[in-house]
């Protein structure tokens, strides 16, 4: 009997200094799923922005211009509000989703909490950032999520 008392107590103590541990290790998994969710936001809007042109002066079928338009942003015609009026590449300077959006404009579901904003800039071929328009465009891409720190990515287009 006290055998038995005495296992109940060790196994007891034990499962009180591994109960902080479960817990730890459950908010370390909530935490890179939101990670990982983030990092998928941000590379699925950085394809969509690669599927426009890099310019708006660039002709079809693309080939290099000889130099970007001077102004980054949207341009006649394209409704700052629509993602799908955009044409080129630096038409999502300054872009913000909250929720995050499909392609077509429509809140993605299950995403609540999470928002996306994009910055476009020229930089020159050492990645400074440029005034003038170069043949270098960076954009940066960064999704928020619920009580934890943005996740970015960076990407560089180029005028070839």
């Amino acid at each position: 009997m006290v055998e038995a008392a005495f296992s109940t107590a060790i196994i007891g103590i034990a499962l009180i200094t591994l109960v902080p541990t479960f817990l730890l290790s459950m908010k370390a998994t909530k935490t890179a799923e939101q990670t990982k969710v983030a990092t998928q936001l941000s590379s699925e809007l950085l394809e969509e922005i690669h599927l426009r042109k890099w310019d708006e002066l660039t002709p079809l079928p693309v080939q290099a211009i000889p130099t970007g338009s001077a102004a980054l942003g949207n341009n006649s015609g394209e409704t700052a509000t629509d993602k799908r009026t955009f044409e080129d590449i630096d038409d999502f300077n300054g872009w913000t989703e909250n929720p995050p959006q499909d392609p077509m404009g429509q809140p993605l579901s299950g995403f609540t909490g999470y928002s996306r904003s994009v910055t476009v800039t020229y930089v020159t071929a050492a990645m400074a950032v440029s005034a003038v328009p170069t043949d270098y465009k960076q954009v940066h891409i960064c999704t928020q999520t619920p009580r934890r720190a943005p996740v970015c990515m960076d990407a560089l287009f180029t005028n070839r």
